[in-house]
């Protein structure tokens, strides 16, 4: 049987449904944290997240991520490119130090690796304008 992780439980079933719902109101986001840094090791982490609006803008240096959408659309803006349409079933590759923000009315996972480490982000804006507003 494999050992577990030096700061995790080891294999787990991890019911999504009875996590807490978290909320970040300054982004638009509620999320469960289901695979967490201080709970199953720092190697990977993986949230459940509904977003209803805009995301900031931001850098992550420490993590590369993957968001995975399970339901509605949005549009992703990945470094200096203009936003590109997602929708359910679509995937997202953002490497660590790359900028980026999003907007619309999505559920989706983020898995990041190494594990999301609370204060890695680097928000590049202090308010959610949108990204029409933002290139004008």
């Amino acid at each position: 049987m494999p050992a577990p992780s030096p700061a995790g439980t080891g294999a787990a079933i991890i019911r999504p449904g009875e996590l807490p719902l978290e909320a970040e109101p300054e982004n638009g986001l509620t999320y469960r944290r289901i695979v967490r840094r201080d709970r199953h090791g720092a190697g990977l982490s993986m949230t459940w997240v509904s977003l209803r609006g805009r995301h900031r803008r931001l850098v992550c240096h420490e993590s590369d991520r993957v968001y995975y959408i399970l339901s509605g659309k949005a549009s992703f803006r990945l470094g200096e490119q203009p936003g590109q349409s997602i929708g359910a079933g679509d995937s997202v590759f953002i490497p660590r130090g790359t900028a980026y923000g999003f907007e619309g009315e999505i559920d989706y996972l983020v898995m990041n690796g190494p594990a999301f480490r609370s204060g890695s982000d680097e928000y590049l804006e202090q308010d959610r304008v949108s990204f029409s507003q933002a290139d004008s």
